[in-house]
């Protein structure tokens, strides 16, 4: 089936699709041909608003607008990435949080949240590629399913395109140039775009956050994905490129990676404690697992003062002291993280 009928497909009620869910998004079309706009779609929220996965976010946003509201902490749990830490061993990476790198969370969160996806990675040279890709991003908006893609706006975070122009620019809202801005046009090439296809029956939510805790404890088991370590030994490689840093450009990376980490086991805590009630009498490990993820973000947002931004170390790295005590703050998390698993485990 061609992309262009999947998305005639999810613009009604599929089979097995509950009647309730309802879109809330109509589409307005200026009097000049070439232009469109998707309405409807609520305003990201923006940084440090317990919302920093930005791909999360937006996925939120999109899937709330369809009809079909699955909250923030609930996508994160059953994705992985609440319970995910990865860690880029060859460079200072910034999308060590990001959910399509490393340890691809997309294919576990689409399939639990009922909806079939495209992604695309597009280099601007590539013109029969991106002739492509604008085809397919306008039809999606031309049938009422807004589009998730990094980078409209840089620096390199997710945002939603809703709408098009002549111009061949797109329509847009992103984390960057003002959350609260809406329908901006694009500035940069996307890196990445993701497409939702199809709208399928949502599987059974209880069985999914059964898998989801057999995806946190095999998350923490995996050592590798590709260029990334995962679980146990992320923490050790972390440590260990602490270590050994020569410049100040590794700054802005442990920066992000230590937010993404706070922000994904806060939203780790919120969703143990919301589903614990479904494991009958294993519900206690449930709540252990969330209690030892919330001593670790404790200990995170209290350590967070000798993390950096980059604006604060622009041309030198911080001293070595700091390091070292972010160090000490990572391996006792890692300690929190093993207890954690050990109760999720029991859960099983």
């Amino acid at each position: 089936m061609s992309l262009l009928a999947l998305l005639a497909t999810s613009c009604s009620t599929p089979e097995g699709v509950s009647p309730r869910e309802r879109s809330r998004l109509s589409l307005i079309r200026d009097e000049r041909p070439g232009h469109a706009r998707i309405d409807g779609v609520g305003p990201i929220r923006g940084f440090a608003r317990g919302r920093d996965n930005t791909f999360t976010h937006c996925l939120e946003l999109v899937l709330e607008a369809t009809g079909r509201p699955i909250g923030y902490d609930e996508l994160m749990g059953l994705g992985g990435m609440a319970f995910r830490i990865q860690f880029r061993t060859d460079q200072w990476d910034v999308g060590n949080p990001d959910p399509l790198v490393g340890e691809n969370c997309l294919p576990t969160l689409f399939a639990a949240v009922g909806w079939e996806y495209e992604p695309w990675v597009v280099r601007m040279q590539e013109l029969a590629e991106v002739n492509a890709l604008r085809r397919v991003v306008n039809e999606s908006v031309d049938h009422l399913i807004p589009v998730l893609a990094a980078n409209l706006i840089p620096p390199e975070d997710w945002g939603i395109i809703v709408g098009y122009r002549p111009d061949k620019t797109w329509l847009c809202r992103s984390y960057n140039g003002g959350a609260d801005r809406i329908d901006q046009p694009a500035k940069a090439w996307p890196t990445a775009v993701v497409v939702l296809t199809k709208c399928l029956p949502r599987p059974d939510p209880v069985k999914a956050h059964a898998d989801s805790i057999r995806r946190a404890v095999a998350l923490f088991d995996k050592r590798s994905s590709g260029s990334y370590s995962l679980g146990q030994k992320a923490f050790d490689d972390w440590c260990q490129n602490l270590k050994t840093v020569k410049n100040e450009k590794y700054v802005h990376a442990n920066f992000w990676t230590y937010i993404g980490l706070i922000d994904a086991r806060a939203a780790a805590v919120r969703y143990l404690r919301t589903i614990a009630s479904e494991f009958g009498p294993k519900e206690q490990y449930l709540n252990l697992a969330a209690e030892r993820y919330n001593k670790e973000v404790e200990l995170l947002l209290k350590g967070l003062s000798d993390v950096p931004p980059a604006a604060t170390f622009p041309d030198a790295p911080p001293p070595r002291e700091m390091r070292d005590r972010q160090i000490n703050v990572l391996l006792q998390a890692q300690a929190l993280e093993r207890e954690a698993m050990d109760a999720l485990r029991k859960a099983l």
